[in-house]
């Protein structure tokens, strides 16, 4: 499991943030006035635009729901609302505590997952939902568990994640394609960019371009996480990858929704040798399994 997507989360950047746009200011002046003395704004900006704390308006950052509650408050039912990414990872590692004779939770792991898990228990300790009392780990408020016993999805919500999901990839090869037509008029003006997903979604890609040598490249986008990268590889994607070889690349472009274009297309990935680079390349990707194909044998 990836939890170093907590990596320099910290809920004392979080709050500064939440103090400054109540200001009323603009995204520029919350930047500039939160790294005077904080780090990592952008991480954390991220962190309180998808868990629905903030939402960008333009140039100016909308708190949702401004509730007449301490910001710690806010952002712990927040993070236990939304059944996303971080809930998980947070559901997964706060199950590990069992109840003791003194009627507390307590968890003590072993080195390994210690370190694996250590950005993410450093901001739950930021928090204040754990503490550390001889290499022990222990809840400080019980009823933290049950807010993920009471957790649930309804089909409503589940439907309104996937088409923000869904928005969010048009989003991204959108940006993507119009980057591809500026590049390659400058290579050749007689040559189209094609955002061939618009009309196909089953090709395996979606955009057809051209690389420097004006050879054909086909593109397959994919709005990613800044801190790991993390998407998912379809079969039919895969299987396309094998037959362009070089010429197919996937673009990891990461989410960034502290700007008003969603994306931060400097720091985009652009692979191309799917199998050799990523598939089996495990000094740099981890690739999981995410399910099965279960298929009754005939007797």
């Amino acid at each position: 499991m990836n939890f170093d997507i907590f990596e320099n989360i910290n809920y004392q950047n979080l709050e500064k943030l939440y103090e400054l746009t109540k200001e009323g200011r603009n995204i520029s002046d919350i930047k500039m006035n939160y790294s005077r003395d904080h780090t990592y704004v952008r991480e954390n900006l991220n962190f309180l635009f998808e868990n629905d704390i903030f939402e960008a308006q333009g140039d100016k950052i909308k708190i949702i729901k401004d509730e007449e509650k301490i910001f710690k408050e806010i952002l712990i039912n927040k993070i236990f609302q939304k059944n996303n990414i971080y809930f998980v990872l947070l559901k997964q590692y706060l199950q590990n505590f069992t109840l003791d004779k003194d009627n507390k939770f307590k968890f003590k792991p072993d080195k390994n997952f210690n370190y694996q898990t250590s950005d993410m228990r450093n901001f739950l300790i930021s928090l204040g939902i754990i503490k550390n009392e001889n290499d022990e780990y222990i809840i400080i408020n019980n009823e933290i568990l049950n807010k993920i016993k009471n957790q649930k999805k309804s089909p409503s919500r589940l439907r309104e994640e996937l088409k923000s999901k869904e928005q969010l990839g048009l989003d991204a090869e959108k940006l993507v394609y119009e980057n591809e037509v500026l590049k390659v008029k400058k290579l050749n003006e007689n040559l189209e960019v094609h955002h061939i997903a618009l009309e196909d979604v089953s090709a395996g890609y979606d955009i057809q371009s051209y690389d420097d040598n004006l050879e054909k490249i086909y593109i397959e986008v994919k709005a990613v996480s800044k801190t790991n990268y993390q998407f998912h590889l379809s079969p039919n994607e895969f299987n396309i990858s094998k037959i362009y070889n070089h010429n197919y690349y996937i673009y990891l472009l990461p989410v960034d929704l502290s700007n008003p274009k969603k994306f931060d297309y400097e720091k985009i990935l652009k692979i191309n040798n799917i199998k050799n680079n990523i598939v089996d390349n495990s000094r740099i990707w981890k690739v999981e399994n995410d399910g099965f194909i279960i298929l009754r044998k005939d007797n």
